[in-house]
């Protein structure tokens, strides 16, 4: 019996096992968060010992080691080295759990790569996605229809699904999720995954049925979007259907739909899309004006910015210090948890050296994929996928150019993943390349 469990081992593919649980990881992901945890981090393990996966071979790591280097000096500079007199009152505990947020990002990006590295392997992470965001649309259904509240708790309360109660007035619905944004972000980073399904099965028979039910969940997912209130949401939609098709069927979509939204009076009566229409009208406006609170939040943050700018101020510590700033004067006292800014945040935690660092990171990378995905010449389903994969991202940075929802485990755990993904791209490209560049010169 041992040699046979000793035979099982020793003929056991690690990375097959690893691939199963990063899948099992992500069905659960967008609905029991501790769950997908506990088969994330085995995956994550299996691939970081791989022999095979040798992170130091890649040059452009080096920033991001650099990067971790910073963010670890400032949480050490303003918990020991230079604490500031402002933060004498502050739990500084707090700056070393924010950690949490960022340094797993880097362990992730590197760590999922060797599941992502395939067409084969993205299609399938496309798919588990997708079905495993149904109990979100659930969630929905149930949170808007039938008026099921929460918060229901399992797990000793590890799983929460909030179902928020919704304001008499037709405010915002955020189904599980704790707060709309993050609903509606999580629900605009799948839809290009939608679209890219919908679009695969294009010469097959089984596109009649597939495709159409395919096409109904995205049309639910347009609408819920739409529910949350969130103008990231809807700039999000826009961004998804112009990189994937182009202006010319983003204009032909967005003058459809409008048309739909206001024409379609059963639609209307059905779905309530009246209020809606009117939550988004005065939350997006409202927003694109200098009347947004977030102008304020801006001023706050870089007048904190400004008192400390090489090592910031650390994580967690914005909610705190923007309350009791006295290096501005705003107009009104505003609640805020961070800076509604990434870049913003990035340099108020842990410093503008840090901040540019990653934005150039980021930057050059975006234009590499780019360059890479766009300059296509046939819209096969391999670029398809692969522009699916760059629009998630693309509606990512933007909707935190003004909101930062990265703090949702779920949702920071989904982005390093596709940050992960598309790194497999790049790296499947270069291959290429200089496979055909070797043929040429022989």
């Amino acid at each position: 019996m041992i040699n046979k469990f000793n035979y099982y081992l020793k003929n056991l593919n690690t990375l097959q096992v690893g691939n199963s649980l990063f899948l099992l990881g992500v069905l659960f992901l967008p609905s029991a968060l501790p769950i997908s945890g506990l088969f994330l981090l085995p995956a994550l393990f299996i691939s970081l010992i791989n022999k095979n996966h040798h992170i130091l071979n890649d040059k452009s790591n080096y920033y991001l080691f650099l990067a971790i280097g910073l963010i670890l000096f400032s949480a050490l500079n303003i918990s020991f080295l230079n604490k500031d007199i402002l933060l004498r009152n502050f739990d500084i505990s707090l700056i070393w759990i924010n950690l949490f947020n960022w340094l797993p990002v880097f362990l992730y990006f590197w760590g999922f790569q060797i599941y992502l590295k395939t067409h084969t392997q993205r299609i399938l992470f496309s798919k588990f996605l997708i079905i495993g965001t149904f109990p979100v649309l659930v969630s929905f259904v149930l949170h808007y229809f039938f008026k099921i509240y929460g918060p229901f708790k399992t797990l000793f309360g590890l799983i929460v699904w909030y179902q928020k109660p919704i304001l008499s007035n037709g405010g915002p619905i955020s189904g599980l999720f704790s707060n709309p944004n993050y609903a509606s972000i999580w629900l605009v980073l799948i839809l290009p995954f939608l679209i890219f399904l919908i679009n695969r099965d294009k010469k097959k028979s089984i596109k009649s049925i597939k495709s159409l039910f395919l096409f109904l969940i995205c049309l639910s997912v347009i609408y819920f979007i739409f529910l949350t209130g969130s103008r990231n949401g809807i700039i999000g939609i826009a961004i998804t259907i112009f990189f994937i098709y182009g202006l010319k069927k983003f204009l032909i979509f967005s003058t459809g739909f409008i048309s739909f939204l206001y024409l379609s009076k059963f639609t209307q009566y059905i779905f309530n899309l009246d209020k809606s229409l009117y939550l988004v009208k005065e939350k997006y406006f409202l927003d694109f004006t200098f009347q947004s609170p977030r102008i304020d939040i801006w001023r706050s943050s870089l007048s904190l910015i400004k008192e400390r700018p090489l090592w910031g101020w650390g994580g967690s510590t914005f909610p705190y210090l923007h309350i009791n700033n006295n290096f501005f004067a705003p107009r009104q006292i505003i609640n805020a948890q961070h800076s509604h800014n990434i870049v913003l945040e990035l340099a108020h935690n842990f410093g503008i050296p840090l901040s540019v660092l990653l934005s150039i990171t980021l930057l050059i990378f975006l234009y590499k994929a780019w360059r890479m995905i766009f300059f296509q010449y046939e819209l096969n389903q391999e670029i398809l996928l692969e522009k699916t994969w760059f629009v998630a991202i693309i509606v990512f940075l933007f909707s935190h150019l003004t909101d930062i929802t990265f703090y949702d485990g779920k949702i920071n755990i989904l982005v390093s993943i596709l940050f992960a993904g598309l790194k497999c791209i790049l790296n499947q490209k270069k291959k290429i390349d200089k496979g055909f560049q070797t043929a040429k010169i022989k």
